[in-house]
Order: C-alpha cells, then sequence, then structure tokens
C-alpha cells in the first residue's frame, strides 16, 4: 500500500498469530493498531514479518510497538488451556480454526474499543492473516460492524506494516512464555524432542498435545 492510500486512514489495525502449528508453548494471537505515521515510523526501526527476524530483535522490536502504536492487544492461550479448548472443538465437529477465529476476533475487538475510548472514529484499514475467511467474520460479526471497516483477509497480510507488527507482538509473547515456563521447570524447553515431551510428566503445561500425537 503506498503511503498515499495509507494517510486517508484514521487507523491502520492488523493482527496475526504465533505457535498455530508448533507443539511447544501457547498460541498468541495480537492486533495493533497504528497510524499512518506510526506505520512509517515503524518501517524505518525494521518492523517487518517476524518469521523473518531473529528472537534477540523480536523482544526488542515488541518494545518498540508498545511505545508506538494507538492500541495492542495480545490473547495467549496457554498449551493448558489450548489441550482443554481442542477437546472441546472436536467434540462438537469443530476445528483449530475456530479457536482462530475466536482469538481474532477478541484481540481486534479490545484494539477497537480503545480507538473508540481515544475518539477514533474515522476510516480505519483492517486487515487479517487468512486462514478461514467465513469463520472470521462470522466471529467478527458477532462484535464488530464490519462495515464501519476497510476490511480485508490476505494470505500473505504480514506485508502490511499493522499485522508484520502484530506477528512480532504475538510472536514475542509466545517466546518470552517459554522462557518463563522453561526457568519454572529448570529446563531448556527449547531442546526437547517431540519423542521426550510425550513422557514428560508436565507436559500437559507447556505442550499443544493433540500435536504431539500426529507427530
Amino acid at each position: 500500500m503506498t503511503k498515499v492510500e495509507l494517510n486517508q486512514y484514521q487507523a491502520i489495525v492488523g493482527s496475526d498469530e504465533a505457535g498455530k502449528g508448533e507443539w511447544l508453548g501457547p498460541m498468541t494471537i495480537a492486533a495493533v493498531a497504528v497510524t499512518p505515521k506510526q506505520s512509517s515510523y515503524l518501517v524505518t526501526q525494521g518492523v517487518m514479518d517476524s518469521k523473518e527476524l531473529r528472537l534477540e530483535t523480536i523482544i526488542t522490536l515488541a518494545d518498540v510497538i508498545k511505545g508506538n502504536c494507538l492500541s495492542y492487544s495480545v490473547i495467549a492461550i496457554t498449551p493448558k488451556r489450548f489441550n482443554e479448548l481442542m477437546y472441546d472443538v472436536k467434540r462438537e465437529g469443530r476445528s483449530l480454526n475456530d479457536i482462530l477465529a475466536w482469538g481474532h476476533a477478541k484481540a481486534i475487538n479490545q484494539v477497537y474499543r480503545e480507538l473508540k475510548r481515544k475518539g477514533l472514529t474515522g476510516n480505519i484499514r483492517l486487515t487479517i492473516d487468512e486462514f478461514d475467511r467465513l469463520k472470521t467474520e462470522e466471529r467478527l460479526r458477532r462484535i464488530l460492524e464490519l462495515e464501519r471497516f476497510d476490511y480485508s483477509q490476505s494470505p500473505r497480510a504480514e506485508e502490511e506494516i499493522a499485522v508484520a507488527a502484530a506477528s512480532i507482538m504475538a510472536r514475542a509473547t509466545r517466546e518470552l512464555w517459554i522462557d518463563e515456563a522453561s526457568k519454572r521447570l529448570n529446563i531448556n524447553l527449547r531442546k526437547l524432542s517431540a519423542v521426550e515431551v510425550q513422557t514428560h510428566r508436565d507436559a500437559n503445561y507447556f505442550a499443544k498435545v493433540s500435536f504431539l500425537k500426529r507427530k
């Protein structure tokens, strides 16, 4: 999106997730709202898709984003809670995408409420990393008037800075959780293999057990 196109918006909101395909740690979903000026500034600071960044850079950029955005929200679903939710959704004939849609909708709603509290009611762009268009829209419409947004879902949404910022916030939250859990258990969780985890007594605390079964 060009600078001229960005400037038509009072706020640009993006959302993304981390940990949805990994057995270790929580699944985190973040939404970030920025002004066009903040978006341009974050580019100069190196904000881009978190998959292209080193862990140390992600942690540093997360703090930069917190100090240079209109609002942000991160939903962290711990492995234990994730395991419970997966059991429930499978029993009801649903899937991981239902959990993702719920998380994106909740994070976006919290950010939008903060924008309204600040009196920002002009043009707002909303972009989501696409995973299940229908389920996401269904969840969003329960809590938001999507007609108020210039709304889109994109499989390469991280190319937009607000989404890239959200991907960094989600990834940073997940990685810091793994660090804290490693300290608490006195073990480097990142060095455990999927085979070792399956017999670990605390596996339900730090691992998405349904993902381990697939391995």
